[in-house]
């Protein structure tokens, strides 16, 4: 996306691209109309899976026949941590905040060369030294590690289990298991997905229905190193 030069790849779509540069222009160059365009189109949310046909046709997505799966960009990630373990702050507008501050969205932080955020970073957030058309996204053993370790993560999956404990006082651990991967995962777990989490909670504690924060806390990282977390299908 740097290079229009002769080096550069020629786009695939060019005709889209001349109707949406048209548009654009026509709609008073509003990045948001243009976001709303884009996200609006069948193509946007057709399913990650291939069809049959898709994959013997168009197997490397040339012609848009399937969604590419991409990776949450590090913002989001921060910002769905903080939602889904309940101390996502939503005030809206104000000064930006410092890295310090836990709680408001990603979008508030300050950028300050000499204290970038190493989480972030991590996830390949851009470094404010040079311009850069298009982020990475990068798979790296330190991104597993970040989500294991980092004070950040582990508040978060603390914050989680505690708030899950308060709303299911009384439910058996199936329940409490249906109720985070809906929360992270937008789904439900599959049988196997419950009989592999329910082992793994009676190996961290005496029992899998048992209300210990630890345990959860603990079930709750792994969750966040699921693939699946910081991946859109």
């Amino acid at each position: 996306v740097d290079n229009f030069g002769r080096l550069g790849d020629q786009p695939t779509h060019p005709e889209l691209l001349d109707h949406l540069a048209a548009q654009f222009i026509a709609e008073g160059w509003s990045f948001k109309k243009l976001i709303r365009e884009l996200v609006t189109t069948r193509a946007y949310q057709l399913a990650s899976e291939p069809t049959a046909a898709a994959r013997d046709h168009d197997a490397a997505n040339d012609y848009l026949s399937h969604f590419r799966i991409r990776r949450l960009e590090a913002e989001a990630i921060r910002d769905t941590l903080l939602a889904v373990s309940g101390r996502l702050d939503t005030t809206q507008f104000g000064p930006p905040v410092g890295t310090g501050d836990r709680a408001r969205r990603s979008i508030y932080m300050g950028i300050r060369r000499n204290n970038l955020s190493p989480f972030l970073e991590i996830f390949d957030a851009p470094k404010p030294f040079t311009t850069l058309g298009r982020r990475d996204a990068t798979n790296v053993p330190a991104q597993s590690l970040a989500l294991l370790n980092d004070p950040f993560v582990i508040e978060a999956a603390k914050s989680w289990a505690e708030q899950l404990l308060r709303q299911t006082p009384q439910a058996d651990a199936a329940a409490r298991i249906q109720l985070l991967f809906e929360t992270a995962f937008a789904r439900p777990a599959s049988a196997d997905e419950l009989a592999k989490s329910r082992a793994y909670l009676t190996a961290l504690g005496a029992s899998a229905d048992a209300s210990d924060p630890r345990m959860w806390q603990d079930f709750i990282q792994s969750l966040f190193n699921l693939k699946e977390f910081i991946y859109v299908r």
